[in-house]
């Protein structure tokens, strides 16, 4: 059973994020190479499946960024692109942004359509509930459909913390709870060893600093350039299956 009864205060907590990071949170580098993963795999999966236009949704879609770019790169008309949040600030960004988009408020969302498509990007390691997202994400894609999964393994350090995450997962843990649900794992790695696991540690010395400098506030020149530089120096990972982040692809058995 799925927990539909969302406390209000922690509503409200993703609301004042939102509105502190807003300006910011689309060109954070992790944020960058996350989308790059996506928009990937839906090659990959799009490719396989050039009989009939997609229907996409987004648990935990916050200000609709991926979104948009999906619509824009791979022209999906907006009636097939949907997204949830428990945020009512993210999504009327997301609104913005998509305006003939269907995004939905609260957890669990109840509706009959089921998708192709279902991205789950950093969302799971927010709530103990994450085996009900997992859950719910494999009653609502079509027979094969496929799930993009990001989140996070190892410690927690300061700047999970500052976001709210609740744990952590082990990747072969992570895979054998995907298996019982009923997915088939495609793809899975661990990314980020050296500089993503580095930036975790240094945010730990002066995680004030490093809040108030890059992660809040409008995008200065001297963010955004920190933020390109690292956007490059973190396609190293790529060349090593090791580090905090995991990505998985999993489709429906």
């Amino acid at each position: 059973m799925h927990n539909d009864t969302l406390d209000p205060s922690t509503a409200r907590e993703y609301d004042t994020y939102w509105e502190q990071t807003e300006n910011s949170y689309p060109h954070y580098p992790t944020i960058r190479h996350r989308k790059r993963f996506i928009m990937n795999e839906m090659k990959r999966v799009l490719k396989n499946r050039a009989e009939h236009m997609p229907m996409v949704f987004d648990f935990g879609c916050g200000e609709g960024s991926l979104l948009m770019a999906i619509q824009t790169y791979f022209s999906i008309p907006p009636s097939h692109l949907e997204g949830s949040d428990i945020s009512a600030v993210a999504l009327e960004r997301a609104r913005e942004k998509i305006p003939e988009g269907n995004f939905l408020l609260g957890a669990f969302p109840k509706f009959p359509q089921q998708f192709d498509i279902c991205i789950c990007s950093e969302v799971i390691e927010h709530t103990p509930d994450y085996r009900d997202i997992l859950e719910w994400i494999h009653d609502h894609l079509t027979e094969r459909g496929t799930l993009l999964l990001t989140t996070q393994t190892g410690r927690m350090h300061a700047s999970d913390h500052y976001t709210r995450h609740t744990q952590h997962f082990q990747k072969t843990t992570l895979e054998n709870i995907l298996r019982e649900i009923g997915f088939h794992i495609e793809k899975s790695r661990l990314w980020g060893w050296p500089f993503f696991t580095l930036q975790k540690y240094m945010t730990d010395l002066s995680f004030d600093h490093v809040r108030n400098t890059y992660l809040e506030g409008e995008l200065s020149p001297m963010k955004r350039f920190v933020f390109n530089v690292a956007y490059l120096l973190y396609f190293f990972h790529d060349l090593i299956p090791s580090g905090p982040q995991i990505y998985i692809v999993a489709r429906k058995s």
